[in-house]
């Protein structure tokens, strides 16, 4: 795999989080940096956390029900795709969902939202079969 610089190790697409599109700080991404993410940080150093022997390890299963109770999004799915589809699909993929429809521009997972014209999400109601 190429390691697309925006993907970090967990999963999570920095394009898509609302510190790497905060332009006053300026975050280069997970892999861009050093971080405080126990991920990043961890000792096995693997490109993607896939690819680790204690893939799923208890800290990205942390992460994971994190983003899913309050992003709806999940990283072991992300991982998934990334495994099974490549990094270029899941990269188009991603950028496709999180689409701003009025402006064009990716919204961050974190807001409700779009941070650059106000254009509040889609709410995706699931429906009582």
């Amino acid at each position: 795999m190429n390691l697309i610089t925006t993907l970090a190790p967990c999963g999570m697409n920095c394009e898509l989080c609302h510190s790497f599109q905060n332009k006053k700080k300026n975050c280069p991404g997970c892999r861009g940096r050093t971080t405080h993410c126990v991920i990043t940080r961890c000792e096995k150093k693997q490109g993607y956390c896939f690819e680790c022997p204690k893939f799923p390890c208890r800290r990205l299963r942390a992460l994971d029900e994190r983003y899913r109770t309050n992003y709806n999004m999940s990283m072991l799915d992300n991982l998934a795709y990334i495994k099974e589809y490549g990094e270029d699909a899941f990269t188009r993929q991603q950028r496709e969902k999180y689409r701003c429809p009025d402006c064009g521009n990716l919204r961050t997972v974190h807001y409700s939202y779009c941070i650059y014209c106000k254009q509040q999400k889609q709410r995706i109601v699931k429906r009582s079969e």
